[in-house]
């Protein structure tokens, strides 16, 4: 096994420091992170009335811990990060890392709309048909959302996620486009007024709606990929693996900078 890195869990207390040597799946267990207390809960109950408020009357995304914030392909479901399950598992996220996506109620609320829109994608099977292609762009081959170079000055997105997170891929710019159109108590006509190609998009989606939401998804079995409660390698090797992983990023994104 891959040697923790004492700089960085030096950080933590010593009450966290000892979590790092065990495997997830026990350290949430230990902690009842899985349990009706988890703090999520309450944010996904929040996300089903949003969805049904907008018109989307069936679909109720499974929402699982996972290693981090995604929707596994081809599924409606949505994988929340386990560090969120509990404020032992915040703390260290926090002390590793200097952030926690999803951390506050805000942004928890932004981030399952957004993942619901990948969702909304899925359990319906959305066509990249000729209209999808013209408003939202053609996928490139690699999908690689982490390494891009957003336009600030762009007035062809919406703006949901930090970072203009939209303009990383044609899959996140659906589903940045579906989470503002069911955000609720939002003017997004007003606000996006003016903007064409924005406009375009949020109409374009909420047709979608209109055409599925009072249908049932796709019956299909719920594959909980990167499930937490299954996951056997120990917290500092998940660290370990994920800071490299993101440093690894930053030096491609690095590269296109210069470019």
């Amino acid at each position: 096994m891959k040697k923790q890195r004492p700089g960085i869990f030096s950080r933590l207390p010593f009450a966290l420091r000892r979590l790092m040597n065990e495997r997830i799946c026990d350290v949430l267990e230990k902690l009842g992170a899985s349990s009706a207390r988890n703090p999520i809960k309450r944010h996904v109950e929040n996300l089903y009335e949003e969805l049904h408020d907008a018109g989307v009357k069936h679909l109720r995304p499974d929402v699982y811990l996972g290693d981090e914030w995604f929707s596994p392909g081809g599924i409606p479901a949505i994988a929340v990060p386990f560090y969120l399950a509990h404020t032992d598992l915040k703390e260290i996220e926090f002390l590793v890392t200097n952030s926690i996506e999803g951390g506050t109620p805000a942004a928890m609320r932004k981030l399952l709309r957004h993942e619901a829109g990948h969702s909304f994608d899925h359990g319906y099977k959305i066509a990249r048909d000729l209209r999808w292609r013209n408003t939202f762009g053609r996928a490139p081959s690699i999908y690689r959302p982490e390494v891009y170079m957003p336009d600030s000055t762009s007035l062809n997105h919406v703006k949901h996620l930090p970072d203009h997170y939209a303009q990383s891929h044609p899959d996140e710019d659906f589903a940045e486009t579906f989470a503002v159109a069911i955000t609720p108590g939002l003017d997004w006509e007003s606000r996006y007024a003016g903007r064409s190609a924005v406009l375009g998009k949020l109409h374009y989606v909420q047709s979608l709606i209109r055409r599925h939401g009072s249908q049932r998804p796709r019956e299909r079995d719920i594959v909980r990929t990167y499930d937490a409660r299954r996951l056997r390698m120990t917290l500092a090797r998940y660290y370990d693996l994920r800071l490299a992983r993101e440093a690894r990023w930053q030096r491609m994104q690095s590269r296109l900078v210069e470019a």
